[in-house]
């Protein structure tokens, strides 16, 4: 195609030079070539103005048709394949633009359809365009709302501060019109000036999962009263039982032992699943929760692995801090439980790219790899025996799991068969707060009497 356009063009300057030649020569017989010059380039510029002039008539109106050689006296030359070309572009970019406009009609309809409320914002979280079922279940009316900030509409203090963050994570709010309903709230980018916001009705699942966590924890406290009985009643009986009794009666104490761990696991996610943790936070003293780990990982170890603690990191981190204490301290037992005798546990506080991480690591057993995705599943258990032997109620990483997702957290777990574990608390930037340390003066006084030691910071 472009090759044809330059020798069109090539072959209509021919013609023009043809021309112009033709009339030098009769003007130069004549002695009058002065005069044909002018005619021929006052000629050429007639023709050149009277095409102008037609482009330009076409261009205000593009829904006729375009001039065309014959409809200038079939002299159309260079124009009339101009004209051609930009009517077949014309067609071509009409034609796009139907399919386009059908395409935003046929998407336009689906979510003005679409059951559960939508919001598109631009990149300062101002409204600018939402479907019908957002006036029903938020309250934004047309055409008032559109160009509003969307905080100044939804004044709701979780929504506004997850919304100035960012919105990485879902979020359930209560409806703007109904206390009752809540609703999940999800934030896509779609582009560097458009973001969207999708929200869902998750009402009766949320209310599924508040009867299921108070049966849970109905059940589990009716169930600690008795068994504490029957505990206590095995106790006195195992001093006064013959050999052979004992023996059976030590086996039910390590089964009421078992049952009263599964039913305190229980209670503690009830509570967590229960309680947000805003309001109870606090700036959290990692290097004592460290010794306080250290404390109880000996206590249970026995001198039977070698357990290592170290804090290179120099911050503390905001968050509930018996929450914290509960989940460091599942990770730290199972390591201890599932590490042969002779084993190296390492329990590290450091910094990351993302912030901070509290990492355990161990050279024990390992965990098969198609089991890592469902660790935190409640009672899941990558084998049944073993957790048996353990003691483990299947309920550990669970209690991990919502402790860390109520930090903004999460865990990451690699291991191999055989190799070890590593698992991995990441905790975000926001909730770091930095270690204040004491800092010496540069010309510290002469000291009067006696010696005085420098302040050490206290390490895990």
């Amino acid at each position: 195609m472009r090759a044809s356009g330059y020798s069109y063009l090539l072959g209509h300057a021919a013609i023009l030079a043809a021309l112009l030649l033709v009339l030098l020569a009769v003007g130069w017989f004549a002695t009058a070539w002065l005069w044909c010059l002018t005619a021929y380039l006052a000629g050429l510029v007639i023709w050149h103005t009277r095409h102008l002039l037609a482009l330009h008539a076409w261009l205000a109106d593009p829904s006729g048709e375009p001039p065309s050689a014959w409809r200038l006296g079939g002299s159309g030359g260079i124009w009339g394949q101009s004209f051609e070309q930009l009517f077949r572009q014309r067609k071509r970019q009409h034609k796009k633009y139907r399919q386009l406009r059908r395409a935003l009609e046929e998407y336009r309809n689906v979510t003005e359809s679409f059951p559960e409320p939508i919001i598109t914002m631009d990149d300062q979280s101002v409204v600018v365009w939402f479907n019908p079922a957002s006036t029903q279940a938020l309250g934004l009316r047309k055409p008032d709302d559109s160009g509003q900030p969307l905080g100044n509409i939804l004044r709701n203090p979780d929504f506004v501060e997850w919304l100035e963050q960012g919105g990485s994570r879902p979020l359930d709010i209560d409806s703007p019109r109904d206390d009752n309903i809540k609703l999940n709230v999800r934030l896509f980018e779609l582009s560097r000036r458009r973001r969207l916001l999708l929200f869902r009705d998750v009402t009766e699942l949320r209310n599924v999962e508040t009867v299921r966590r108070d049966f849970v924890a109905n059940v589990s406290h009716e169930l600690r009263t008795p068994l504490t009985v029957l505990i206590g009643y095995l106790e006195s009986l195992t001093e006064d039982s013959s050999p052979e009794l004992q023996l059976v009666i030590r086996r039910m104490h390590e089964q009421t032992r078992l049952m009263r761990n599964l039913i305190d696991d229980l209670i503690e996610i009830s509570r967590l699943q229960g309680q947000l943790i805003r309001g109870r936070e606090t700036s959290v003293d990692i290097s004592a929760l460290l010794a306080q780990l250290r404390e109880q990982a000996d206590s249970l170890n026995d001198k039977q692995h070698q357990i290592e603690f170290s804090n290179t990191a120099e911050v503390n981190l905001k968050g509930a801090e018996n929450d914290l204490e509960s989940a460091f301290s599942n990770l730290i037992t199972n390591a201890i439980r599932y590490t042969p005798e002779g084993g190296r546990i390492q329990i590290n506080w450091s910094l990351s790219e993302q912030g901070a991480v509290f990492s355990v690591s161990d050279n024990g057993i390992g965990i098969p790899h198609q089991d890592i995705p469902r660790l935190t599943e409640r009672f899941y258990r990558v084998a049944k025996d073993r957790a048996r032997v353990s003691g483990g109620s299947g309920l550990g990483l669970s209690i991990v799991k919502h402790v860390l997702n109520a930090h903004d957290a999460h865990l990451e777990i690699d291991s191999e068969l055989g190799a070890g574990s590593v698992f991995r608390c990441v905790f975000p930037a926001d909730r770091l707060i930095p270690v204040n340390i004491p800092r010496q003066p540069d010309n510290p006084p002469p000291q009067q009497s006696g010696k005085q030691s420098a302040p050490q910071r206290r390490s895990a």
